[in-house]
């Protein structure tokens, strides 16, 4: 991969491009991202710029044999870590298991996150891991000599995974053989050792801007640039979500949204056998939709929270348009900012079980009943309805 082809981000390829340029390369460099931000890509251009035989000033030139290679991810000096499970009971598992698997994945999007991974090779509820037995296998392949390349480099994607295994690299991740570099991506440094963190160089990235994401989906997609926008402010600046988003994966998110919003409401103030089948049917509907499209929706909640509460304090919104704008409208002129705030904790709280694979119809159902208590005005069970 080219820097070329990581959407946006021109400020950290500049940085990245300038420390080859300038030949103090850190032997250790942790990127660090939110999901869909494009750590992944980033580290795949690094690893082919620094290893091209021909590069320019801001980019590899993507056409001499070791960018061929990398651009196929078979490069001999490149070495791959990531979550895993056994595929054989009781085996610790290593990445090079499902090294296949791996390309493949990368080269049908090289920004997916970690749970569609896990679901490409199968994990179904397994959690993915990386072992000691893995860091094992990385001392062993950073002691060997280069094949073709003066560098040997390590990507470890995900190193939130390592856990107390990172402690089985520490020595060779401080004390690197010569002329090899360890390429660490993260989302959540919280869940990475300190004795990690401390041995290597942070880089920091931010969300893709909504520009660049709408002008990346506008190249691969056939649409409408208004659809693309909108997709793009949604999903913000996660890049793996607007795909999924724009491969139509997802249900109307707005229209959801006010459905469940309106049945919360009726089931507190309004009880009848009714309006409790409505929420039900509403519950079984969003249970079926898979968690990667449930996460977008209590994102795209979020996000519409946000925009109310703009609303409310500010009187304007930048983001919104159409029937979403007007419901918007309806529940700020009716709720306060800190029935807004009650709102946002219970949607981030339901986002962080959600990616920790909480039975949905539960979830969803019984945080029903906690949003149908935010609400105390009867007339918002009537915004938007004709």
């Amino acid at each position: 991969m080219q820097f070329k082809d990581v959407i946006g981000q021109s400020e950290v390829k500049q940085k990245l491009t300038g420390l080859v340029q300038s030949e103090k390369i850190p032997h250790a460099l942790m990127l660090l991202g939110p999901e869909g931000n494009g750590g992944l890509p980033f580290a795949l251009a690094l690893a082919q710029y620094i290893q091209c035989e021909n590069k320019g000033a801001e980019d590899s030139c993507g056409v001499c044999p070791s960018c061929v290679k990398n651009q196929k991810l078979v490069h001999p000096d490149v070495h791959f870590t990531f979550p895993v499970v056994p595929r054989k009971s009781g085996e610790p598992p290593i990445s090079n298991d499902y090294i296949t698997d791996w390309r493949t994945a990368l080269a049908a999007n090289p920004y997916m996150n970690v749970n569609e991974w896990l679901q490409n090779i199968g994990a179904e509820n397994r959690q993915g891991n990386i072992t000691v037995r893995e860091c094992h296998e990385i001392i062993r392949s950073m002691n060997m000599k280069s094949y073709e390349s003066g560098y040997k480099i390590q990507i470890v994607w995900r190193a939130e995974f390592l856990k107390e295994a990172g402690n089985t690299l520490l020595k060779v991740i401080e004390e690197p053989p010569a002329d090899t570099i360890f390429i660490l991506i993260v989302e959540n440094l919280e869940q990475v050792l300190t004795t990690v963190i401390s041995r290597t160089q942070l880089v920091k990235i931010n969300a893709i801007e909504i520009e660049d994401v709408k002008n990346a989906l506008l190249k691969r997609f056939d649409m409408d640039e208004g659809v693309a926008r909108r997709i793009a402010r949604i999903t913000d600046g996660n890049f793996n979500a607007a795909l999924i988003v724009a491969d139509g994966q997802e249900s109307e998110n707005d229209k959801l949204l006010h459905r469940w919003l309106v049945a919360c409401f009726n089931l507190k103030l309004k009880p009848s056998s009714s309006n409790t089948q409505s929420l039900l049917e509403w519950v079984d509907e969003v249970s079926k939709i898979g968690r990667e499209n449930q996460k977008i929706f209590l994102k795209y909640a979020l996000f519409f929270l946000r925009e109310c509460t703009l609303l409310r304090l500010a009187g304007k919104s930048e983001k919104l348009e159409g029937e979403e704008l007007k419901f918007a409208q309806g529940l700020s002129a009716r709720l306060e900012a800190e029935q807004f705030e009650a709102l946002s904790k219970v949607f981030n709280g339901m986002y962080y079980h959600v990616e920790r694979n909480a039975n949905p119809k539960i979830l969803f159902l019984s945080n029903s009943f906690r949003i149908g208590s935010v609400f105390k005005n009867e007339e918002v069970a009537l915004i938007g309805e004709e």
